[in-house]
């Protein structure tokens, strides 16, 4: 196995060897997707790339408000199959990830993941309701992260924060303009998800739009009040 020399920090877990992003896969889990290198230092890192999951399209577009640390407690909704899931539990080695996902099929897929994963906890649950949920996920979350694609996407992301994210705690929110309304741009969705926490209890810090990556698609970052 080569060695590579990981240069500097993007982000709080993420790094790069000056040309491709990296997290440091978690000691004793399984390899899973992407590429496995060894750094100088002599841990193992794992290809992080912006084809694969949504969270690294986003800091290659530039993200500057990155809300987790090694300690970071995360609610994912929308987990699926669980390939982002596996790069938070890298980035948070000793947070606490717990993964909603309502299809069984993936959800089994997630399971997997998880085996090899102790600060991941797989919840099946639908996620408009997080009081099913509520006593799995305890005491508020620092991170709310939300990849759902159905029409009440800012209803599902609000109705979870005001149960389970922390004051002060940061909404990461996928939107998939498409799944809301076909007949408005894009654009105009994104906009409107924006007004809607900014008249809510959410201070908007950014909004970074996918579309290099994934047609139609922005990312919400806002703070809870």
């Amino acid at each position: 196995m080569a060695t590579y020399l990981m240069r500097r920090h993007v982000h709080s877990g993420v790094h790069t060897d000056g040309t491709d992003l990296f997290t440091r896969l978690l000691k004793g889990a399984p390899e899973g997707p992407g590429r496995v290198v060894e750094g100088e230092d002599g841990h193992l890192y794992r290809s992080f790339p912006p084809t694969a999951t949504k969270l690294s399209a986003m800091v290659k577009l530039g993200m500057e408000h990155w809300p987790f640390s090694e300690t970071s407690r995360v609610l994912y909704l929308g987990a699926a199959a669980g390939t982002t899931v596996s790069y938070i539990s890298d980035i948070c080695p000793r947070g606490h990830l717990f993964a909603v996902e309502f299809a069984p099929e993936p959800f089994r897929s997630l399971v997997d993941v998880a085996r090899g994963r102790p600060n991941v906890v797989p919840i099946l649950a639908d996620a408009r309701r997080p009081s099913a949920y509520a006593v799995q996920v305890g005491p508020p979350v620092d991170v709310l992260y939300q990849d759902v694609a159905q029409r009440d996407q800012w209803d599902i992301g609000e109705r979870n924060a005001q149960a389970l994210l922390s004051p002060g705690g940061t909404l990461i929110l996928v939107i998939k303009a498409s799944s809301v309304d076909i007949s408005r741009p894009a654009s105009r969705i994104f906009e409107v998800v924006a007004e809607k926490a900014a008249a809510g209890n959410f201070d908007v810090l950014e909004m970074v739009d996918l579309g290099n990556y994934d047609r139609d698609h922005a990312v919400l970052v806002a703070k809870r009040r």
